[in-house]
């Protein structure tokens, strides 16, 4: 996400920069297409970023509580000599 906002942010400083060199400036269309085609190359960064995030976070979930179950069933065990 933050690499995205940089890239949003270069892209309209870029757009300024070449104003100040004779350039045509973008229309506000234009801009918002620029802005929307960086957003649209980030967005599969980002969902895969989030994912792995939610699958690590989950799988930490699950060895959790699997272990407090192994834990629990050992000690419910009667001793065995």
């Amino acid at each position: 996400m933050k690499k995205t906002l940089l890239g949003i942010a270069a892209m309209a400083f870029l757009t300024f920069g070449l104003s100040s060199c004779g350039e045509k400036l973008l229309t506000p269309e234009q801009v918002q297409a620029e802005i929307q085609k960086g957003v649209d190359a980030g967005m599969p960064a980002i969902e895969s970023e989030e994912a792995a995030k939610c699958d690590a976070e989950f799988e930490a979930r699950v060895t959790a509580e699997v272990e407090r179950l192994k834990a629990e069933a050992e000690a419910a065990q009667p001793a065995v000599q």
